[in-house]
């Protein structure tokens, strides 16, 4: 009789505990209803768009629920959309507040296709087609690659056997941009995907080796330029690991 009665005491503690639960989950989805509307939208690291392009393109609107706001769409949706921005993050800050976060690319590249020549991102994201340049713009001219059926803000695309040489692209024009020697190099050719060149001041050319540790390649070859004289001119292998070889012409 007292095991019978111990049964009930714990199912009814059972169905005490799950109805407790529930009345908790509901009490925060009605909180979370309530209380985390969106109010406010910051916008950090824009410079070409404005904040209400920005927030225009991440579709946010005052009155949405803080909590239950997609992030990686909101972020999907202003890069598809503006073509100048390489990347994007979003964050909530509570009670009321979304930060968009944008990091906007530059235009770094000028690349051949089977429909004229396109200008690039350091992701090598298609960001318009190539016209007359103006005043004092320049690309780095992109050699021994061919792009294929561009499209407006899609990701260049090659054919397969280029493949190799698209990545090795990818990766050096992001190295370029995290060391900050992207205005030094006016050529990069690619023919050779085990052993890309750039050209680099006008002056050297810059033979990389395998697609492996860009950025202390770059890195070294700063240090190794700065201990050359103004005239000098000539060939730098960096293929070997951690060492830099120069050749004058």
């Amino acid at each position: 009789m007292a095991a019978h009665a111990g049964d009930k005491r714990k199912s009814g503690g059972f169905v005490f505990s799950t109805l407790s639960f529930i009345v908790i989950c509901a009490a925060l989805v009605f909180g979370m209803s309530v209380f985390f509307r969106v109010s406010n939208i910051e916008v950090d690291g824009a410079k070409r768009y404005s904040k209400a392009e920005i927030v225009a393109a991440a579709g946010v609107k005052d009155g949405d629920n803080l909590m239950l706001i997609d992030r990686g769409a909101v972020a999907d949706r202003i890069y598809g959309r503006l073509l100048y921005v390489g990347s994007v993050s979003v964050s909530r800050k509570l009670p009321n507040t979304v930060v968009i976060t944008v990091d906007e690319s530059s235009t770094f590249a000028a690349v051949n296709t089977d429909s004229g020549t396109w200008i690039i991102d350091k992701n090598c994201r298609l960001i318009e087609k190539r016209s007359a340049q103006t005043p004092g713009t320049t690309y780095i001219e992109v050699n021994g690659l061919k792009g294929v059926k561009p499209q407006k803000g899609a990701a260049l695309t090659v054919s397969e056997e280029d493949a190799p040489k698209l990545q090795y692209l990818k990766d050096l024009l992001n190295a370029l941009a995290s060391v900050g020697v992207t205005k030094d190099v006016t050529a990069i050719t690619v023919a050779n995907s085990a052993n890309p060149e750039l050209t680099y001041l006008s002056r050297f050319r810059v033979r990389f080796g395998k697609d492996e540790e860009l950025d202390s390649k770059l890195r070294l070859l700063t240090e190794v330029v700065s201990k050359l004289e103004a005239t000098d001119k000539g060939t730098i292998d960096l293929s070997q690991n951690k060492k830099a070889q120069f050749s004058p012409e």
